[in-house]
Formats: C-alpha cells, structure tokens, sequence
C-alpha cells in the first residue's frame, strides 16, 4: 500500500515555504524603505526646526 503525500507532498510543502520566504522576504524589504523614508522625514523636519530657530534668533536680535 502507497502512503498519501509521499513525494508530491514534498513539493507542495518546498513551494510553500518558497512562497512563504520569497513574501517574508518582501515584507523586509518594504520595512527597510519605510524606515529610510522615516529617517528622511526627520532630517527634514529637523532642518526646518534649525531654520525656524535661526530666524527667531536674528529676528529677536534686531
């Protein structure tokens, strides 16, 4: 008697985990682009913040 699954049961559960890692995968790159596109954010900000000081402080000179 055959057993179900045998060698085809292996190549359902091998392309699962590719599509699993191959989406994990995914999933980490899209992470690293939001994190870069927060760090960009901040910068911004953080320019804008030192403009905004600097012009107080020339403004509050005169």
């Amino acid at each position: 008697m055959q057993s179900s699954g045998g060698l085809s049961g292996a190549f359902v559960a091998l392309r699962v985990n590719g599509v699993l890692m191959s989406f994990l995968d995914a999933l980490r790159s899209l992470a690293e682009q939001v994190a870069d596109s927060v760090r960009l954010i901040i910068k911004g900000v953080s320019i804008l913040v030192d403009i905004a000081l600097m012009i107080d402080r020339v403004c509050g000179e005169a």
